[in-house]
């Protein structure tokens, strides 16, 4: 089975700290891409950037890309693209980043991928107010 390819994208380094933390915490992986959006890059220029990173992964059949923020120049990059390869998921966080990650070799489809990193995404969002009162 071949290796979905993941994509981070998004605003600063947001990209690059999510795959480094995800990877301190479960270990090296393969077929990692980030892609960093900074101050004075222009959505031409971010769209260029773009779409060289997912044309040079032309062996991909599916091609899984988180985004920081729906709606930023990230978000509008990966559409400016529209590779018919990308499923687009947004509002990475790091739990739903390393779900991904721990199973994208044993997931049949990239929907069922998708499915899991919305779950997890979903689940790992609470709220607590403090003091703690009988435990965690």
């Amino acid at each position: 089975m071949n290796t979905t390819p993941v994509i981070t994208l998004g605003h600063g380094d947001l990209p690059v700290a999510l795959l480094n933390s995800a990877q301190m915490l479960i270990g090296k992986r393969e077929e990692l891409y980030s892609l960093c959006l900074h101050e004075g890059d222009g959505l031409e220029n971010f769209i260029t950037k773009t779409a060289a990173l997912i044309s040079s992964l032309n062996e991909a059949k599916s091609i899984l890309v988180f985004i920081d923020l729906q709606g930023g120049t990230p978000w509008n990059a990966i559409v400016g693209v529209n590779d018919p390869r990308v499923t687009l998921v947004t509002g990475v966080n790091l739990p739903m980043l390393i779900e991904v990650l721990l199973l994208r070799d044993q997931k049949s489809s990239i929907q069922d991928l998708v499915a899991c990193a919305l779950t997890a995404g979903k689940i790992s969002v609470i709220s607590k107010e403090f003091p703690l009162k009988g435990g965690v």
